[in-house]
Formats: C-alpha cells, structure tokens, sequence
C-alpha cells in the first residue's frame, strides 16, 4: 500500500459498543418490560372481571330456571356476605368446595350453577319475596340501586361477588338482581375492570 491511499473496507477498524449505548438499549427493554407489565395486570383484572360476569351471568339463568318451577328463587346464604366456595381471597378455587349435606353447599348444587373450572371469586345470593320484611338489600356502591328496589312487589334475589385480585387486603365488589340487567361494580379501590 502506498502512502495517501486508503485501506479497503475489510481493513477498517472494528469497534464495539460503547457503555452509553449499552446503557441506552437497557433503558428502553426496561421501559418495554414495564409497560408490558401494566398490560399484563389490566389482562389479568379483566379476565378475573370476565369470571365474574359468566358465573353471574350463570346464577342468572339458575334463577330464572328455580323461579319457574317454583314461582320463587333460591337464596343459599345467610346474607351477601356468606361466600361460596370461600371466602375471596387472592386464591382460586374449586367451585364444587363443599361436603354434600352441608346446607350452603346443597344450597348451590340445588341452584345448580357450574363453572368451567377453579373460581378466583366468592359469590353469595339472598333471595325473597317483597313487601315482606326481608327486603331488597341496600348495595351503596350500584347508583340508583334504592330507587330501582324500592318498588319492589314479588320474588326477587341479589347476587354479590368479591375477590381480592392482588393480594392488597382490598376486595373488588360486584353485584346484580333479578331486578336489573346490570352488574355493578365497586370501584373506589381501582382492582376491577
């Protein structure tokens, strides 16, 4: 090679990379990795969300099935706080949880509801017949929830479901009644979806 002329390209020098580079490639994975996180837990409430409103969708239908062949409905607990299969927690478990001729379990499997597998939520229906003295139990947290069940004149039930999606001691609330189409949700604690 003669003086003034260039190296061919094969020659040029290598380098790697630099620690500003590297460093800059390891900030972006680590925010990919954090918005793919909160992704990840907006899924999962949403899918807990979903179970709830196919198994209430289920006691619906149970209901409605008890009501016509009885001309009432089925209440299997002492209020809408008396969980089946358990009390909520972050856990899943069996839906079938009880021993047979336990009377809340009896209680379901005469309802009989089924879920396609473990349920991560407790559920509790009270059920009545209006304007007796068991009336429509008050929920604080569905708006126009009094105003709806005021008026109230014949069979009803209620319906809540609660679970603990994260562990954080702070339950995710949802309730409906023969009453409305709707599901309610509590959502002052920001688990649900």
């Amino acid at each position: 090679m003669q003086v003034g002329e260039r190296r061919p390209r094969s020659y040029a020098k290598r380098r790697g990379f630099t620690l500003t580079e590297l460093m800059i490639v390891v900030a972006m994975i680590g925010v990919l990795a954090a918005i793919a996180l909160v992704g990840y837990r907006r899924y999962m409430r949403g899918a807990a969300a979903s179970e709830v409103k196919a198994v209430v969708s289920g006691i619906r239908i149970s209901e409605e099935a008890y009501k016509a062949e009885t001309f009432q409905y089925l209440g299997c607990g002492g209020g809408l706080t008396d969980w089946y299969p358990d009390v909520p927690n972050d856990r899943k478990r069996n839906w079938d949880n009880g021993k047979t001729g336990e009377a809340k379990h009896d209680c379901w499997m005469q309802l009989n509801v089924t879920t396609d597998g473990p349920v991560r939520f407790g559920y509790a229906v009270v059920a009545g017949i209006a304007p007796q003295p068991d009336t429509v139990p008050n929920v604080t947290y569905c708006q126009n929830w009094s105003a709806a069940h005021a008026t109230v004149n014949g069979p009803w039930f209620v319906v809540q479901a609660a679970g603990d999606q994260d562990a954080d001691g702070v339950q995710s609330l949802f309730a409906a009644s023969s009453l409305t189409g709707e599901l309610c949700v509590e959502s002052t604690n920001g688990d649900d979806e």
